[in-house]
């Protein structure tokens, strides 16, 4: 009997110092406990294909002036904020191919395509001239 007597009577120690041990184990718990890390995620890979692809002509000077910089630029700004960025892929239904993500994970994939977005060029239509205007049709 006295066994479980001691057991359940918490032997020689007194049940208050059992209680501030316990106290003290979940303070520290709460206190020293690790921060989730912060991740961004990005399709660099489509982003960056994307671009190149539109601007087939372009010289490798401009390449690295309007795509390689500015994805570098978002890149560094997230990695200068703490976060992780992981270079991911998306399937055709929207899947992306990454094993495992923290639940405040941040895509930072449109702000790279706004990064490298090409400028739209503002066409005018031409103008036609004077010998060649179209003939009236006849009523």
């Amino acid at each position: 009997m006295k066994p479980i007597t001691k057991f359940i009577l918490a032997g020689e120690l007194p049940y208050v110092a059992a209680l501030v041990f316990m106290a003290a184990g979940f303070y520290a718990g709460i206190e020293y406990k690790s921060e989730a890390p912060k991740v961004a995620i990005a399709e660099r890979g489509a982003v960056i294909l994307e671009a190149v692809l539109d601007r087939h002509d372009a010289s490798p000077e401009i390449m690295e002036k309007e795509i390689s910089q500015p994805v570098k630029d978002v890149l560094k700004k997230y990695a200068d904020q703490g976060y992780v960025v992981i270079d991911s892929s998306k399937d055709e239904a929207g899947h992306y191919m990454v094993a495992a993500l923290p639940g405040n994970t941040l895509d930072i994939t449109a702000e790279l395509k706004e990064a490298i977005k090409k400028p739209q060029a503002t066409t005018k239509p031409a103008r036609i001239p004077d010998g060649l205007t179209p003939p009236e049709s006849a009523k």
